[in-house]
């Protein structure tokens, strides 16, 4: 495995410093509490800065939350002003900026080889289904307004056909898996341990993300904790923690693997071929990424999902210099 240097620097300070920002004390930072968002069962962010060191000396308190219906979940949380920080897929910022939440994204994990992708649509076993084509007239699972929905868009508008020309079924991915492997689907789109799983049970891939969408994940937070002065340090550490977190995952693949199955009751080796199948890096807000997202914004829009919205109103690149070198 490719270890990679830390984007932010090796320590908080040097993130901070390049924001002009001075590092918070103990005391200083000791009335900040910074409420982190989790999506999924396992408290796998939590257990991840534990297992690189990254909990300790913290110069303000993190309260984790967690949500287990994903990044909807965490609209809605950060709509009602009840988690300030949080790490998902590029599509439910695009649904909070149509619902009208304030939230945005500060920091941006693009995948480390452009040709890998973290999502998937499989075919179940014993349906005949080998290619997108097959789609046509199928029960096809994804969950609306997430970025499974979007995959499932690009996938067969890259073979001439629409979501009209299947079934939809609207699933969150952590039930996905069981009503494809009952028959209740004939193909599934999901995304990383899911896909692994899913793989595993007998179905079949006929479509990565490659080539159809980008594969961008976000951090974001509320808006009115981004405006906030007493929260900049904080959000700064955090982003530098969070990017260390990730070096540190992929540089210790097989501990972090059973680490990871300890929380969850999986196998290490399943655990193991995600983390390895697409790895990512923490950067900045770019052009790259705005235009991308627009692209995505416009197909909701084209959907009737959505009004039509700019996408560059979902970023914010206030900490976007903490990535200079």
């Amino acid at each position: 495995m490719t270890t990679r240097r830390t984007i932010l620097g090796a320590t908080a300070a040097a993130p901070l410093a390049a924001l002009g920002l001075a590092a918070c004390s103990g005391d200083e930072g000791s009335g900040v509490v910074l409420r982190v968002g989790e999506l999924g069962a396992a408290p796998v962010t939590q257990e991840l800065f534990k297992a690189a060191g990254l909990d300790q000396d913290l110069p303000y308190q993190i309260e984790w939350k967690q949500f287990v219906n994903a990044g909807p979940e965490y609209i809605e949380a950060a709509g009602a002003d009840a988690v300030d920080v949080g790490y998902t897929a590029d599509t439910p910022l695009i649904f909070a900026a149509s619902n009208g939440v304030g939230l945005k994204a500060i920091a941006v994990a693009t995948l480390e080889d452009p040709n890998a992708s973290g999502n998937a649509i499989l075919a179940g076993p014993g349906t005949g289904i080998t290619a997108i084509e097959d789609l046509k007239g199928r029960k096809v699972s994804f969950q609306e307004g997430t970025i499974t929905q979007y995959h499932v868009v690009k996938a067969l508008e890259s073979v001439g056909l629409t979501l009209a020309d299947i079934e939809p079924v609207n699933l969150p991915v952590v039930d996905a898996n069981t009503a494809l492997a009952n028959g209740e689907t004939d193909a599934v789109a999901t995304l990383g341990i899911y896909w692994t799983q899913a793989e595993a049970n007998g179905a079949t891939v006929i479509a990565t993300g490659s080539g159809l969408i980008p594969g961008n994940s976000l951090l974001s937070a509320r808006t009115a904790v981004i405006d906030d002065e007493a929260y900049a340090d904080a959000l700064a550490d955090y982003i530098d923690r969070y990017a260390q977190a990730q070096e540190w995952r992929y540089a210790n693949v097989s501990e972090w693997a059973g680490i990871y199955a300890g929380l969850t009751g999986l196998d290490a080796s399943l655990i193991e071929a995600t983390e390895t199948r697409a790895p990512v890096v923490l950067g900045p807000v770019t052009d790259e990424v705005i235009a991308q997202q627009q692209d995505q914004t416009d197909v909701y829009t084209a959907l009737g999902i959505i009004d039509q919205l700019d996408a560059a109103d979902q970023f914010d690149g206030k900490f976007s210099s903490a990535f200079e070198a």
